[in-house]
């Protein structure tokens, strides 16, 4: 069964892991990767309240951020991925999110998001936005 759990500060250095894991495969220039990492450091300082961890049989298996009715964040950990978790996500928090950006060269997650009901609303450069269909 799955269950969200509100993170707590102390949790943050989890947190930042997961976040930065959604992100820095995704970039190529090593500049960029202190930017992002910098970057994420702060943001999740700030915004780690709105931060649900998922639980599965009482481990944590992953996260979901969602600011503003965008998905700022859904981290599933590898060994958990491809069973239907990620689908259960979004199915139950699917009326909070009307909008999510990825990196074009994030394809397994465009498919993924393309299943289970968004459509790409725009591309900038290297950037794609989904919304709920």
């Amino acid at each position: 069964m799955i269950r969200y759990v509100k993170v707590k500060k102390k949790d943050l250095d989890r947190l930042i892991e997961f976040k930065l894991q959604t992100i820095l495969p995704y970039l190529s220039n090593p500049n960029d990767k202190l930017r992002v990492i910098s970057y994420v450091n702060n943001y999740m300082k700030d915004n780690y309240i709105k931060c649900k961890y998922i639980v599965n049989n009482f481990k944590v298996i992953g996260a979901i951020l969602i600011d503003n009715e965008e998905l700022d964040m859904l981290y599933i950990k590898a060994k958990y991925r491809n069973k239907g978790i990620g689908s259960k996500v979004l199915k139950r928090f699917r009326g909070d999110i009307k909008r999510i950006i990825l990196r074009k060269r994030n394809s397994l997650g465009l498919k993924f998001y393309q299943k289970n009901g968004y459509i790409l609303k725009q591309e900038h450069d290297d950037i794609i936005e989904l919304e709920r269909v």
